[in-house]
């Protein structure tokens, strides 16, 4: 017979904490990156954010929900970065 778990955990720790990794790599990545390398690093920011959002529910050691935990995160994390990538693309072809 299991227990129910008397105080449960946040089940949105890992998302929350997922995008905003996500969200300052990829803000971090349009500021100090070179417009010529900058794309290239938005890959890898977002590479490093699937795995910081496996990564970060499986600390949480929640079974129920993982892979719509993990997948919500990434998804989210992969389109926080695709809306600061458009953003800088903007910014770089926009004439002042």
């Amino acid at each position: 017979m299991t227990l129910p778990e008397l105080a449960p955990r946040r089940r949105y720790g890992g998302i929350v904490a997922t995008w905003a990794f996500a969200l300052v790599a990829a803000l971090a990545i349009a500021v100090f990156v070179p417009f010529e390398w900058r794309f290239r690093w938005f890959g890898v920011a977002g590479g490093l954010s699937v795995i910081f959002g496996f990564v970060a529910h499986l600390i949480d050691g929640r079974t129920s929900g993982y892979i719509f935990r993990v997948g919500v995160a990434a998804l989210g994390a992969l389109a926080l970065i695709g809306v600061v990538a458009l953003v800088a693309v903007l910014v770089a072809v926009s004439p002042v």
